[in-house]
């Protein structure tokens, strides 16, 4: 009760939201086109979803690589905004457009010459399967370009905290990626009873190609793309991105805190990646190849991502007002908004995830009507149910170590439980016979572990004074 007395509870929760709801929706981008490809006819439903369930750890971790200079520029930004400091504002956020679209340009060259070589690395088997993995990377790291723009320019919007710009791009982007991906995907037909008859007249009138799994790619390139675009004209309009075009050549000291906070916050996203491109290819070998097992368990993984995409919601919101606070001189306002965050987020954590196990079949029978996929997919989210409701534990604390400057703190305990321990147990669990449910256990135990070191070392860090340089 006295949390829903306060001005400042209400202030969190409602800045939070948003935050909440966009980047929900933005990992709902992989959800709906995982649902998509998966009521393409016969097996190639089935096939599909292994082939994006295969892709998506490596596009998602290409992303994420954005997210720790993007973040660092978020961070920034919203200390120039709580010292309203507008010269400030505008010279960083044209610097770091600037080092966006170069970090874009070099991150797009691995889509373009090694995107077979990657798929391999991933497990993906010769002939079809590799085939559309090899494209599938090709359209999506070849052009990160819409990913990295993407997550800029909403950070522009959540750092001058306006959060609603923020979610309603994130919505308009996956509206614009369902009706791209209906086209592409389905071609003129046959369609899944949910899409409407008028498609077929529409896709008959322009001749839309059917491309089955690689459309959901080009869908995504799109959406991001006329996004990106009409993001821009407002941050151009609203007086952001305005001045000297020679503000966009990345130097200077905001540059390089920008690329101080980036390499440390990417530290720990290089862990966290890593460690599930481990789990996801030992629950590949795992699974023997066979697509109910392999589709069932990358089902349950995608609804993980979207728990997991809420949680970082909150952890974004909490980042940006400990930022915002500590510029302003008010570190007890930005430990009071902390709290507050890693309550809100546990508590939706848990109000999402009870629902989900009880009604995980039903869940998992929305992406295929088989029924071995569908009972691996259940299993999975019935055995990570103690994980995914301490997941925004560790979520929360960490980013809002990084608006407190504590940049190591998270790179340290990742990389130490993930890559040195659970990374490690999944390899010796699989080469000892462990099945496809030993290997989700083991990702449970070190979810739970993670969660109560993030805790023990937040009691710690909140003793010392903040570092707001």
């Amino acid at each position: 009760m006295m949390l829903l007395d306060s001005r400042l509870a209400r202030h969190v929760l409602f800045f939070g939201l948003p935050l909440v709801l966009g980047l929900a929706c933005h990992s709902i981008f992989n959800l709906v086109d995982t649902l998509l490809v998966g009521q393409l006819p016969g097996s190639e439903g089935a096939e599909s979803i292994a082939v994006t369930g295969l892709c998506d750890p490596v596009t998602t971790f290409q992303t994420i690589l954005f997210n720790g200079p993007i973040a660092g520029a978020g961070v920034l930004l919203a200390r120039a905004v709580g010292r309203r400091d507008e010269a400030e504002l505008r010279t960083t956020a044209l610097r770091a457009t600037g080092f966006v679209l170069l970090l874009s340009a070099l991150m797009s060259v691995p889509g373009y010459l090694f995107a077979q070589e990657i798929a391999l690395a991933m497990g993906a088997q010769a002939g079809w399967q590799l085939q559309q993995c090899t494209r599938y990377f090709e359209i999506l790291l070849g052009g990160g370009v819409t990913a990295g723009m993407f997550l800029y320019l909403t950070t522009i919007e959540r750092s001058l905290g306006r959060t609603s710009v923020f979610m309603a791009f994130f919505m308009l982007s996956n509206v614009l990626n369902v009706g791209i991906g209906v086209f592409l995907i389905y071609g003129q037909g046959p369609y899944p009873g949910f899409v409407p008859g008028f498609v077929g007249v529409i896709a008959e009138a322009v001749n839309a190609p059917r491309l089955g799994v690689i459309g959901s790619a080009w869908s995504t390139f799109w959406a991001r793309a006329i996004s990106c675009l009409l993001l821009l004209a407002i941050a151009i309009g609203r007086g952001p991105l305005r001045g000297a075009l020679g503000w966009l050549v990345p130097q200077g000291k905001a540059v390089m805190e920008m690329l101080r906070i980036g390499l440390w916050n990417n530290g720990q996203i290089a862990a966290r990646g890593l460690a599930g491109g481990v789990l996801i290819r030992t629950l590949q070998e795992a699974g023997g190849g066979s697509p109910a097992v392999i589709g069932g368990v990358f089902v349950g993984l995608k609804i993980e991502l979207v728990l997991t995409l809420l949680a970082f919601g909150w952890g974004a919101a909490a980042q940006t007002l400990v930022a915002t606070s500590l510029g302003a001189g008010q570190p007890d306002r930005a430990r009071h908004e902390e709290r507050l965050a890693l309550v809100f987020a546990t508590v939706i954590g848990l109000a999402m995830v009870i629902p989900l196990v009880v009604f995980a079949p039903e869940v998992s029978g929305w992406f295929n009507d088989d029924d071995a996929l569908v009972e691996w997919a259940a299993t999975y989210l019935r055995m990570m149910a103690p994980a995914l409701a301490v997941i925004p534990v560790s979520i929360v604390i960490s980013q809002a170590m990084v608006a407190r400057n504590r940049l190591r703190i998270p790179v340290i305990v990742d990389s130490a439980v993930l890559l040195l321990g659970m990374s490690p147990a999944l390899v010796i669990a699989l080469v000892a016979g462990g099945g496809t449910t030993t290997l989700i256990i083991i990702n449970v135990v070190t979810c739970i572990v993670l969660a109560g070191l993030y805790v023990g070392i937040r009691l710690v860090v909140l003793r010392k004074p903040a570092v707001t340089a």
